[in-house]
């Protein structure tokens, strides 16, 4: 039997990347996907959920006020890019707390912590269903865009625009902001070079004094980014 999971985040990016985590997890399946507490709240009345993923700052209604309010709860895994609500959290007995942005790895503990705590049962299961690559989500053209991450050549700011840049040669252009997606990358991959600029670290060609090279792309390296840069790239 799957365990039947509610994701509750008003992040239509955050919601998207942990819907694909958890479609990677055969013995998970989605029951809803919601984007405020006040529609989980109704939600919870009339359906059983096994696992609940809960964003806290939302309008409206926070998660922490959800938890409060709600009197039967699933077992809880919050979802928050807030550090300062996981005391708040574990009070009311959530099984864990991952801070966004967080890996598919440390989506898989936290998965594994509430098959070992709350259903002992389902442990030996839990295993990747598939082996898709990682990936986030885009927002451009009025819709959500899959971008594999392996995929990404650089990322470039332009004014109100974010341009992704991929080993196709096909952009996928954004209005949003670089530091918002610079979350979502895994550091050991990405690196900001520059305040327009983030670079994919296997696709750097060569290092120049105040540029990396993408290929034959020049990338410039910002003077407030030079020093990180240059230790990041000496201990790889």
């Amino acid at each position: 039997m799957k365990v039947k999971c509610l994701i509750v985040e008003d992040e239509p990016i955050a919601q998207e990347i942990l819907r694909s985590y958890i479609d990677r997890i055969d013995l998970l399946s989605v029951a809803g996907q919601l984007s405020n507490a006040v529609e989980a709240f109704s939600f919870l009345q009339h359906n059983t959920i096994d696992l609940l993923f809960l964003d806290i700052k939302m309008p409206q209604m926070s998660g922490i006020d959800l938890l409060k309010a709600v009197t039967h709860k699933p077992s809880v895994i919050i979802t928050s890019a807030y550090r300062y609500y996981a005391t708040d959290a574990y009070d009311l007995d959530v099984v864990d707390y991952l801070l966004k942005p967080y890996s598919f790895e440390r989506f898989l503990k936290a998965i594994s912590k509430v098959m070992t705590e709350a259903m002992p049962g389902h442990a030996a299961t839990l295993a990747p269903a598939t082996t898709e690559k990682a990936h986030i989500f885009v927002k451009g053209n009025k819709q959500l865009q899959k971008v594999y991450l392996d995929e990404i050549l650089y990322i470039e700011s332009q004014r109100d625009y974010l341009k992704f840049r991929t080993a196709n040669h096909t952009d996928i252009v954004t209005r949003q902001t670089i530091g918002y997606y610079e979350r979502f990358l895994p550091a050991q991959q990405f690196l900001r070079v520059h305040r327009s600029f983030i670079v994919a670290l296997d696709k750097i060609s060569a290092v120049e004094a105040n540029r990396v090279l993408i290929g034959a792309v020049p990338i410039p390296v910002g003077r407030l980014y030079k020093e990180h840069v240059q230790e990041y790239l000496k201990n790889l």
